[in-house]
């Protein structure tokens, strides 16, 4: 059976002059209501390739967040509550309804934004570890992203196979679905400009930027408005052992499912954050055991 193929669009999106961005948004068409994937920060829509495979004819849509695949870029600062704006501008302007969502991080939490803002379009909702974090926890320390230990990643590359090649044996990618790491390494590069090199599409110091722009903001307090069916998978818990930057372990308030009128969780711990690069075939399951 030939995999479907996208089809790339350009959605110019008006929030306001500041806030106007285009991003891409890449469509797998077929039947049936829509399936949005948005992704966690640092990726890009062709994360979804080989979950979207298992999906059979179903009319997909994944999008690249702004700074992110080829998407446009914006000059920092940046906030989840932007990534939230443009995914309801997205929303609107497609003009998608009865929707079943599925968030990967941070695409989790813009989409929780997008369901407490649109109640009305979602009907199903996956959250792959979203990125919610206890009320008391305070906003990230502002300080120079340049300095992060993530912006220190390594941004050049001569082509996608040296890039698989690398991050194949290391871990977390060596725990990644080998096709999907492909996906990510395949797409997550553009040519930079005035050399034959290759480069991220979120450079590093974007990404540490994002990082620092985390928080709940006031969707705690929003989420009770929500009146989609809700399913959470949260992975194995932080341990005092864990190292600040490793991110396998969970992002996830343990009580975001008591907040959410039809939500419910399944906890996995044997799997890490990164559970659509590990396991697409989960995620494809539980996004049909919500859509049946």
């Amino acid at each position: 059976m030939t995999q479907r193929q996208p089809i790339n669009h350009r959605i110019t999106l008006h929030s306001g002059m500041k806030n106007s961005i285009t991003l891409n948004v890449c469509e797998w068409q077929g039947s049936g209501p829509p399936v949005l994937l948005v992704h966690a920060a640092g990726f890009h829509a062709r994360v979804w390739d080989k979950v979207i495979a298992q999906l059979g004819d179903r009319h997909v849509y994944a999008v690249d967040l702004r700074n992110h695949g080829l998407s446009d870029n914006s000059t920092p600062p940046y906030s989840f509550q932007l990534f939230g704006d443009d995914l309801i501008a997205l929303i609107e302007t497609l003009d998608l309804s009865d929707i079943t969502a599925c968030g990967h991080s941070m695409g989790g939490h813009v989409v929780l934004q997008a369901a407490v803002k649109l109640p009305s379009r979602f009907k199903h909702i996956l959250l792959l570890d979203p990125v919610v974090f206890t009320p008391d926890s305070p906003d990230p320390l502002q300080t120079d992203p340049a300095k992060s230990p993530i912006a220190s990643r390594r941004n050049d590359w001569t082509s996608a196979d040296e890039m698989f090649a690398r991050f194949s044996s290391r871990p977390p990618f060596s725990d990644w679905d080998p096709q999907v790491l492909r996906d990510y390494c395949e797409y997550g590069l553009l040519p930079k400009s005035d050399s034959e090199l290759f480069e991220l599409a979120c450079p590093p110091v974007c990404e540490a930027a994002i990082y620092q722009s985390y928080g709940n903001g006031l969707l705690l307090e929003h989420l009770s408005s929500i009146t989609a069916t809700v399913k959470i998978l949260r992975v194995k818990e932080r341990t005092p052992d864990d190292a600040p930057f490793d991110f396998r372990p969970s992002a996830t308030y343990k009580g975001l499912v008591d907040l959410i009128p039809k939500a419910t969780e399944t906890y996995l711990p044997n799997h890490t954050h990164f559970i659509p690069m590990e396991d697409p075939y989960l995620v494809a399951r539980k996004i049909e055991e919500l859509v049946v």
